[in-house]
């Protein structure tokens, strides 16, 4: 089972892969950037309220209120170490990936794997239809990772940091597998509670952030709502 699991995660990582390929060979303008932004703003928030908010509701409201009360207080810790990682980096006159837009996504990822390997630990089935919905995101969000770095750093950066931070998918996955096996309905609902907040983090606070200092275009803003009901069909079509 781990070692199917793993194999699964590698699908992910593999649209990470392209997602980089595709923004280094073709630097995407501020306009595209800001719609792929916003694209993948609408999948990851589509991913917080198909997949793990129903998990959350299903619990009592303190799991609930403990878990996204961890979230916060761990997603805006992170936050604030990000901003003066970036503060440092900016006075040292450095260039590429913001450093805050890039421990977002990592944590996502990790979380992602995570869930990843619980739905592997509760039946195949479910770990293949999530490895499907987790490729479209990091397919969207690997885009939006790229494309910012894209045009201050070099190719080789641009295509490889998507790529790392996919990776991350599969050390949660492991880790998934090992400590969310037969586990009881509550403490999984903490973790899904957890996993929301952090989702829905990296769409509002990072994602959505960065689109709008790209410029907006009612283009660019349409994409959010398309990138939810792309979110939204594929989770129907894999039920």
């Amino acid at each position: 089972m781990v070692a199917t699991a793993l194999g699964f995660t590698l699908i992910p990582v593999l649209a990470a892969l392209v997602s980089g390929i595709v923004a280094a060979v073709r630097q995407p303008g501020p306009r595209v950037k800001s719609g792929l932004q916003h694209l993948a703003a609408g999948v990851v928030f589509a991913a917080a309220a198909i997949e793990l908010l129903p998990g959350v509701l299903a619990h009592s409201p303190v799991v609930a209120i403990i878990g996204f009360g961890i979230g916060i207080a761990v997603m805006f810790g992170f936050r604030a170490l990000g901003q003066h990682l970036e503060h440092r980096r900016e006075q040292a006159g450095a260039v590429g990936l913001p450093i805050g837009m890039a421990v977002a996504i990592g944590i996502d990822f990790f979380i992602d794997g995570v869930i990843l390997g619980a739905g592997f630990a509760s039946g195949s089935r479910v770990g293949v239809l999530l490895t499907i919905a987790l490729a479209v995101e990091y397919l969207f969000v690997g885009l939006s990772l790229a494309a910012t770095a894209a045009g201050t750093a070099t190719r080789t950066f641009v295509v490889l940091a998507p790529v790392a931070l996919a990776l991350l998918t599969v050390l949660g996955t492991l880790l998934g597998l090992v400590l969310l096996a037969g586990v009881s309905a509550t403490v999984l609902g903490g973790v899904l509670a957890f996993g929301a907040v952090a989702f829905m983090y990296l769409a509002t606070e990072e994602l959505l952030v960065e689109a709008h200092a790209e410029g907006e275009t009612s283009i660019g803003s349409v994409g959010f709502f398309v990138g939810f009901l792309v979110y939204l069909v594929l989770a129907e079509l894999i039920s």
